[in-house]
């Protein structure tokens, strides 16, 4: 997987990646798999994690899109009231493009003799859609976006007399906290991006021939024609029952 960018908040977390293997549902399972496993030892907890709800998966379709939903993601913090300004965010988030971050082995549930390494190290890299833009024009790019998105947080808390709750009082919250109110159920569960009326229809038809497709050949194999091709993108009938697929 291709990191772009990546925030953790208190009990979720945000990225922007690009999937150039198609193995997207295999780093979410394992990515989440080994995360819940070692935050439950280390809390000496046991039973779900993470909520049973699916994973929210957006295909983000144009350049604008992307650096739109970059910039959201590093400006989550401050857009929920935490820290005034990302930077003070005391969990993981990314700084730019072309950094570098390295990790250690967590002490609590992984086998130090056992296969991972002991160490690893993330790069946060430029999004290939940008291949027209450097390094430094999409920093720069995003960097103006988060800002905008700040000033706004700041003048809304400002304007409702709601303070930020500041890096300190984040840390001091106990990992057994739970909002005092429900969180509304959203209507809608997105899974296409398009701030462009034309990409954003586009994308919705090429979606919908895509099941289209996967359907009618869904039905074939299941009246025995198993030489059946599956349309490109197909993920599961590819990887546990084999299926021949159209090249993407």
């Amino acid at each position: 997987m291709l990191l772009h960018a990546v925030c953790v908040m208190s009990n979720h977390w945000h990225g922007v990646v690009t999937d150039p293997e198609a193995r997207l549902p295999e780093f979410i399972e394992t990515f989440h798999k080994l995360l819940a496993k070692v935050q439950n030892a280390t809390l000496g907890r046991c039973e779900n994690f993470w909520s049973s709800d699916k994973t929210s998966v957006v295909l983000l379709v144009s350049e604008r899109d992307v650096l739109d939903k970059m910039a959201y993601t590093l400006a989550n913090p401050t857009l929920a009231g935490l820290v005034r300004n990302p930077d003070e965010w005391p969990g993981v988030i990314s700084r730019g493009i072309a950094e570098r971050s390295s990790a250690e082995m967590p002490d609590v549930f992984f086998d130090g003799d056992g296969e991972l390494p002991e160490s690893v190290t993330l790069e946060f890299l430029r999004p290939p859609i940008l291949k027209a833009s450097s390094d430094l024009d999409v920093h720069l790019l995003v960097r103006d976006r988060v800002a905008k998105l700040v000033r706004a947080a700041r003048e809304d808390r400002l304007r409702h007399g709601a303070p930020f709750l500041g890096p300190r009082a984040v840390l001091r919250q106990s990992v057994d906290t739970k909002p005092n109110a429900q969180a509304p159920r959203r209507g809608l569960n997105p899974r296409i991006a398009a701030k462009v009326s034309e990409l954003r229809l586009a994308a919705i038809d090429a979606m919908r021939r895509f099941q289209r497709s996967y359907r009618l050949a869904w039905e074939q194999r299941q009246a025995g024609h198993y030489e059946v091709i599956f349309p490109a993108g197909t993920y599961a009938l590819r990887i546990f029952a084999g299926v021949r697929c159209a090249p993407a």
